[in-house]
């Protein structure tokens, strides 16, 4: 446990449990014969200044005893207490840091690092949910690469793998936070558009096109260009969408920009 810039050194001590059971358990240890004498005199006599020099003097063994080894071994109880509490606390933060990490895997795609296809259809739903709620308009892209099989044939699986993360990368440079680029599966990506137009969908397609296009994808021996195609769907009023329905028109206008060629775009507004 380090101290942080912004942090006072008696801050940064106190952080540290074994630190604050040291000398909470030292001063209870000094507290206990104190209190037993001030106890001791008000049952008595009440504060009687007398007696209680009487007292300090006929027991000096038994008071310096007590005030001389109840802090050592209250001390000793307080830092094996820290120290346990620092193993638990440690514990507490590493599982934590995997809990964190095993979810951030259970959403990403290994290849790409985008969010996978299954986190995709919670995040479709919730959005259409919330669109339908407070009737939002709500766009939807999907795309793929143009001849991405005559890429692995020719350059092999792991250029083509660099190929995808490449292009992730410049998907998510192309819209905006509140946006989610996933991978759909293979070469196909899919991008939720929240309040989002048609016209809004499309400025984002040819953005996306436009990147894609002038990009060069290295690997080991040239670099090579791609393009990519296109489909989007548009909804004004998604009372009626379901996640299963957005996904089809989705696609199908991804199979139409497809059928006009490469480096095209298809947009089914509803």
């Amino acid at each position: 446990m380090s101290a942080t810039a912004s942090e006072s050194p008696i801050t940064a001590f106190f952080k540290n449990y074994k630190r604050r059971g040291f000398v909470i358990g030292t001063t209870l240890g000094f507290g206990a014969p104190a209190g037993n004498l001030l106890l001791r005199s008000f049952l008595e006599n009440g504060f009687n200044k007398h007696w209680f020099i009487e007292e300090i003097t006929h027991h000096t063994f038994f008071y310096g005893y007590m005030t001389l080894t109840t802090p050592i071994v209250f001390a000793i109880f307080g830092y094996v207490m820290g120290f346990i509490l620092d193993k638990l606390f440690s514990q507490k933060q590493s599982l934590e840091v995997i809990n964190t990490v095993l979810e951030g895997q259970s959403i990403t795609d290994d290849v790409t690092g985008l969010y996978n296809h299954r986190h995709l259809m919670d995040v479709l739903a919730k959005e259409l949910e919330r669109a339908k709620r407070y009737h939002r308009t709500l766009s939807a892209v999907m795309l793929d690469i143009d001849d991405f099989k005559k890429i692995n044939d020719q350059y092999g699986h792991l250029v083509g793998d660099r190929v995808l993360r490449e292009l992730a990368r410049l998907l998510k440079k192309s819209v905006r936070q509140v946006d989610t680029v996933a991978r759909y599966g293979g070469d196909e990506f899919f991008i939720i558009l929240p309040e989002s137009t048609s016209d809004a969908a499309q400025l984002v397609a040819e953005r996306i096109q436009g990147n894609a296009r002038g990009y060069h994808f290295n690997q080991p021996e040239n670099s090579l260009s791609l393009t990519v195609s296109i489909g989007i769907s548009s909804f004004q009023n998604s009372k009626d969408i379901d996640r299963t329905h957005l996904i089809e028109k989705t696609d199908q206008a991804l199979l139409k920009a497809k059928s006009l060629g490469k480096n095209e775009c298809f947009v089914d507004a509803a």
